[in-house]
């Protein structure tokens, strides 16, 4: 495949060993970090983290990033925005206990559609921080476009990282369909992506379907919803993309507690998990290896 191809752990199972065998049965390259053994990213220990590195190492599966929900949090909340740098530099630290070199972010709680200029370029002005804790490590940012955050389109991202450097170590984690989860008209394959596509250094997949113009509400299978895949595919293999695509199925075929799409994690979120992922993982390989 052109591709690296991974799946976000708890869209397995909440046991590694779960999201090992469904990696090996469908010869992925690796997997990305959420939750696991019933724990939040953000509260896996040393140990757990060990246990990750170690298992996922012995079967030739690589870690492709952690996905921290840092800056999921208040705009004009000192004290959240203090202790997010703090989970911050714990993600920097598990990145390097699991041996991946990305870490994912995201742009601060939305609050109002479409994001205002004002809280575009405040959001951007905590990266800096960010940068600077990177320094030296190895480490890159992705920042996640996503519909409950200040950052949630292709065109609020490519104004968000107008206010940012072009540093090589920030780039963006791309979600087609959670362009969909916000009201409007757009196509995110072709009218958002092409405004940041030079900036993509990870893709996050999953399907979804808007009410004309208003937002999506809920996942559905990969390839039944409004994100063009094969497109989408076609526009990554035109830029010689190389990164990682993760598929996120989000979508159960067992109903799914719509809270649970927007906080994922533990054993709720991964329950009838693994019969989607492999209906969803099959349908993106199949989009992947088409000519």
């Amino acid at each position: 495949m052109p591709f690296s191809l991974a799946i976000l752990t708890d869209e397995v199972s909440q046991e590694l060993s779960d999201v090992i065998r469904f990696a090996k049965e469908f010869d992925l390259d690796g997997i990305e970090v959420r939750s696991l053994f019933g724990r939040a990213f953000i509260d896996l220990t040393a140990a757990d983290l060990k246990i990750i590195s170690d298992q996922t190492r012995d079967a030739g599966i690589r870690v492709a990033a952690c996905a921290s929900p840092v800056f999921k949090c208040n705009l004009d909340e000192p004290a959240e925005i203090a202790a997010h740098k703090e989970l911050f530099k714990r993600s920097i630290e598990a990145a390097h206990i699991l041996d991946t070199g990305l870490v994912r972010v995201f742009t601060f709680l939305r609050r109002s559609h479409p994001a205002t200029p004002g809280d575009l370029e405040h959001a951007a002005s905590h990266f800096h921080h960010l940068l600077e804790l990177i320094h030296g490590t190895g480490i890159r940012i992705g920042v996640e476009n996503e519909a409950s955050c200040i950052v949630g389109s292709g065109r609020e991202m490519q104004k968000f990282l107008s206010h940012l450097p072009a540093d090589p170590r920030l780039g963006v984690v791309w979600d087609p369909c959670n362009v969909l989860y916000l009201d409007g008209s757009t196509d995110p394959v072709f009218d958002d992506f092409p405004l940041i596509a030079s900036r993509v250094i990870d893709v996050h997949v999953k399907d979804a379907q808007r009410d004309g113009i208003r937002a999506a509400q809920t996942c559905v299978e990969l390839g039944t919803g409004q994100v063009n895949f094969p497109a989408q595919l076609t526009s990554l293999r035109a830029l010689n993309y190389s990164g990682w695509i993760t598929l996120e199925t989000h979508w159960r075929d067992v109903s799914l507690d719509p809270a649970l799409q927007h906080l994922p994690a533990g054993y709720a979120f991964s329950a009838n998990a693994e019969p989607a992922s492999r209906i969803c993982m099959t349908h993106l390989q199949r989009f992947i290896n088409q000519k």
